[in-house]
């Protein structure tokens, strides 16, 4: 049985700031160095970008890994985004598809403007 680290952090995520939540989930969790295409992941980051909201806490379904960086579906936007090696500011963290399924309704999102 796989243990979901974000579940027992569910309790009041809604009154705390994303960025408390983003510190609690990272503490729960085991950083990578490198993601692996379909796998769940969260990390934090910052874009380089000129001018475009970007999310800084996002958690994603790892598409390809590439040279530059990496691909992957965030849930906070609904879409694919595009990540470099670079503008990741913290360890990759890797989630079950439990943890997945629960960061749904974790409030850790973001949002930025570079």
């Amino acid at each position: 049985m796989m243990t979901n680290n974000v579940e027992p952090l569910m309790i009041g995520n809604q009154q705390r700031s994303p960025e408390k939540n983003m510190n609690l989930l990272l503490s729960k969790l085991k950083g990578i160095i490198v993601p692996e295409p379909n796998k769940y992941y969260t990390f934090i980051y910052k874009a380089k970008t000129p001018r475009i909201q970007y999310d800084q806490h996002p958690c994603i379904l790892c598409g390809q890994v590439l040279q530059w960086g990496f691909t992957g579906y965030n849930i906070h936007w609904e879409e694919v985004r595009r990540y470099t090696w670079g503008e990741v500011i913290s360890n990759v963290f890797e989630l079950n598809e439990e943890e997945f399924q629960s960061m749904q309704n974790y409030q850790t999102a973001r949002m930025r403007s570079s």
